[in-house]
């Protein structure tokens, strides 16, 4: 008799993010955020949690991007201030993430990345 276990999955989704190009399956859909979640059980009933994984799915063929926890509640909060009302100019002002169009999306670091390399453009032609 197995009394206990592990391995038992929970796939908890929460929508689409963004229109992305899939490398595995060339077709270009919005990918779902998603949070996979192992459990412990007892009597094949769930009871702990033992690894979290945040992940960007393609809708076609199941390919995944993991994301750090860090980047997923950010993804998370702005889907659900989307999903609340916010007006377009309201989520471009936080960092948009989610757009109608699927657009092409940039993190803050990403941000500073580009205003970096365009400074060091400019120097060079100074």
């Amino acid at each position: 008799m197995i009394i206990f276990g592990w391995g038992h999955r929970t796939v908890k989704k929460f929508g689409p993010v963004r229109k992305v190009s899939c490398s595995n399956c060339k077709n270009e859909s919005s990918w779902n955020l998603q949070k996979l979640t192992s459990w412990f059980t007892f009597f094949f009933m769930p009871i702990i949690p033992y690894r979290m994984d945040y992940l960007l799915v393609c809708p076609v063929c199941r390919c995944c991007l993991e994301l750090e926890k860090e980047e997923f509640e950010m993804i998370k909060n702005v889907i659900n201030k989307k999903n609340s009302g916010m007006s377009e100019q309201d989520l471009v002002k936080t960092n948009n993430i989610v757009t109608e169009a699927g657009g092409v999306i940039r993190t803050e670091t990403q941000i500073n990345f580009i205003r970096q390399m365009k400074e060091m453009e400019s120097k060079r032609k100074e």
